[in-house]
């Protein structure tokens, strides 16, 4: 699960892709239709955390009614995220990583599409403080 760690909470609500399961504190986007579906290991374009769980067992499940979601605007926006892949250790402070293949952790053994900024590490949890690429104020050579 991925969640705010800092600044007020932003929320917005955006008509959800039918048919589409969305975890609670998952990276979200717009798909090309205008639809809010969940990140991927492959996407880049994110506009910030859902705040719902959308299962395929809801009864509204096949409809497209609103989520909440947490908007992220700001380069200060700072999010905690749990890690599916790879060791949490000092060295991913400072460098970019993809989100796993449901947008709800971070894959620190993948460095694809560099979808998240590790900007510091909490051994003890297991967990990285992130910020979307997109809103980093850093590009990938540092600068």
């Amino acid at each position: 699960m991925i969640q705010r760690k800092n600044n007020a909470h932003q929320i917005a609500y955006f008509s959800k892709k039918a048919s589409t399961a969305i975890p609670l504190g998952a990276i979200v986007s717009i798909d090309t239709d205008g639809f809010l579906i969940p990140a991927t290991a492959s996407t880049t374009a994110h506009i910030g955390v859902s705040m719902e769980v959308i299962a395929t067992t809801d009864s509204d499940y096949s409809s497209t009614r609103k989520v909440m979601v947490d908007i992220l605007k700001s380069s200060t926006d700072q999010l905690e995220a749990e890690v599916s892949a790879g060791t949490v250790t000092q060295t991913a402070v400072g460098a970019f990583f993809d989100l796993n293949s449901t947008g709800d952790k971070v894959d620190l053994s993948a460095t694809s599409v560099k979808a998240v900024y590790v900007v510091a590490v909490n051994t003890a949890k297991g967990t990285v403080t992130i910020q979307l690429s997109s809103l980093a104020s850093v590009d990938e050579t540092g600068a």
